[in-house]
């Protein structure tokens, strides 16, 4: 599945997720060096979620404020 965003929109991404699942940590979140793919399997781990469910969430956001 491929998704529409993109490392420029994380820090949206980011506050979002945390929003919804405040038992992520910075740490969690931190893209670094990690693959985007990784990135986002180390989430989806730790909320016990898939990765698809996880990017469901991600396209759900609304990215109409960002530019």
């Amino acid at each position: 599945m491929e998704s529409k965003f993109d490392m420029n929109q994380w820090g949206y991404i980011k506050d979002k997720l945390r929003e919804k699942y405040p038992e992520l940590t910075n740490a969690d979140l931190n893209w670094g060096h990690l693959l985007r793919d990784d990135l986002l399997q180390n989430i989806s781990t730790k909320l016990g979620k898939t990765k698809k469910d996880l990017l469901d969430v991600i396209e759900s956001f609304d990215y109409s404020s960002i530019r």
